[in-house]
């Protein structure tokens, strides 16, 4: 019986050590090398810092270490043998903790450099890819060869509990591959932020309570109690893979709406630009008008220290400031000629149409003001509603500067954009009466580090 449940067991853990070595690679190269040409320096480098490598390594140390140190002192050979097969119990969790301890060292340096080898945008998940196939290879280390000597129907029952320790690392395998790894890969992009703690901290937690209590427990309770104590451990993993799972999910959700809003908001802007340039298009002589406003609109919030949400309504609301155009008629428009009274209060309707198209868009009601007031003056004498000083919204005194400035650098059918000191003088003789006299210092400012005179049509 005992030779069918080790060969059985034999089976079972060359499988196991197989897909191991088959996981870790469809693991690195689903989620790091999906959009890479697959170089055989790739498999080497996968294949060369495997956890099995690095526990061989971990154990390796500490018994040159010990060997070395018990040779110094004039110890043969077979003394040292026996020594380390008969070690004491605080040599021996020393032992276990410190192997534990280096090969979770191992395990994070080599995968950061696999991590760099791969050029992956987070190494962090190479990492915990590589310490949960770490955890498996631990707790897939036992040997029960030397449990023959616990009597015939301990032995069977050790090798029994081993091979269904195998068969459930073989599903853990499987698992962590289908539920995990196939997560992980929607999150290896560089647009992505991962929590480099929530990947790492858990597993290392894991193994550093892992290696000293399997100890403790083989040295106290004996085999029995350590097989036992590793299959639970490994239906402790099976709840870590489905937690890592969930987590993972919840954050790829949390991407892809984060990914959806930002298109949405990309396409709300590309709207509202291309609406601008059809107003504008009215005229043949402000092509981009609408667009340099919101521009330099935001140039002067930015200035102003106004937060990032702010400067970017801002913009919005530059961009549709013109919008009541589209209800002025293009022969008064596009009249090259001085227009009469009639004319100019036919102009003068623009705010308030731009106004009452603008009132319709209920999720972001700030967009009329910039269209309705941007026309009114500090000193109370613009339009439509002779408001003045601070009674005018902020962000209709920031556009009415904007507006003004661009109206003198862009061109016109009877002269060519104004030169920058002339913009300058007129921008400043105007603070006060026509202009916000605060903001008109933050645009004077953005003139005077234009020293190319870049801003202008």
């Amino acid at each position: 019986m005992n030779e069918i449940l080790i060969t059985i067991k034999s089976i079972s853990h060359f499988t196991f050590m197989c897909l191991l070595f088959v996981m870790l690679y469809l693991s690195i190269k689903k989620c790091f090398l999906k959009n890479k040409k697959i170089r055989p320096v790739h498999i080497i480098t996968i294949l060369l810092t495997n956890p099995l490598i690095m526990f061989s390594l971990s154990a390796g140390l500490f018994i040159i270490i010990y060997t070395v140190s018990l040779r110094s002192k004039g110890y043969d050979l077979k003394y040292i043998e026996s020594y380390m097969e008969n070690m004491s119990f605080s040599s021996g969790i020393t032992f276990s903790l410190m192997t534990g301890f280096v090969y979770i060292l191992l395990v994070l340096l080599f995968s950061y450099l696999v991590g760099k080898k791969l050029e992956a945008a987070h190494i962090s998940l190479v990492t915990y890819i590589y310490l949960m196939f770490a955890i498996l290879l631990a707790l897939s280390d036992s040997d029960s060869t030397t449990k023959s000597t616990f009597g015939s129907g301990s032995a069977v029952l050790l090798y029994s509990l081993d091979i269904l320790n195998y068969l459930a690392l073989i599903a853990a395998l499987l698992l962590i591959y289908m539920l995990v790894v196939k997560e992980l890969a929607k999150m290896s992009d560089d647009n992505i932020l991962i929590n480099r703690k929530l990947f790492v901290i858990p597993p290392v937690i894991f193994l550093l309570f892992y290696f000293p209590t399997d100890y403790c427990l083989y040295d106290f309770a004996g085999a029995e109690a350590t097989m036992v104590s590793q299959f639970f451990s490994v239906i402790v993993l099976f709840l870590f893979i489905w937690a890592f799972f969930i987590i993972t999910k919840n954050i790829n959700a949390t991407n892809e709406a984060i990914t959806a809003k930002n298109d949405i908001k990309t396409l709300s802007v590309e709207v509202m630009e291309a609406l601008a340039n059809t107003i504008d298009a009215k005229d043949k002589y402000t092509n981009g008008h609408s667009i340099r406003v919101a521009k330099y609109s935001r140039m002067m919030a930015e200035k102003m220290g106004l937060e990032s949400d702010a400067c970017e309504n801002i913009y919005y609301m530059g961009l549709l400031h013109d919008i009541g155009k589209i209800g002025v008629p293009n022969e008064i428009i596009n009249k090259p000629s001085r227009l009469d009274d009639k004319e100019y209060n036919i102009i003068k309707t623009h705010p308030g149409i731009g106004y009452d198209i603008l009132s319709k868009i209920k999720s972001k009601p700030e967009l009329m003001r910039g269209a309705r007031w941007h026309h009114e003056r500090f000193d109370g004498r613009g339009y439509p509603d002779k408001l003045s000083g601070k009674d005018i919204p902020l962000e209709s005194r920031i556009i009415a500067v904007a507006d003004a400035y661009d109206a003198m650098t862009s061109n016109r059918s009877y002269r060519q954009y104004l030169p920058q000191d002339t913009v300058r003088a007129e921008i400043a003789k105007n603070s006060g009466t026509q202009f916000d006299p605060e903001i008109t210092e933050y645009m004077l400012m953005i003139i005077d580090e234009d020293k190319e005179y870049v801003l202008h049509e």
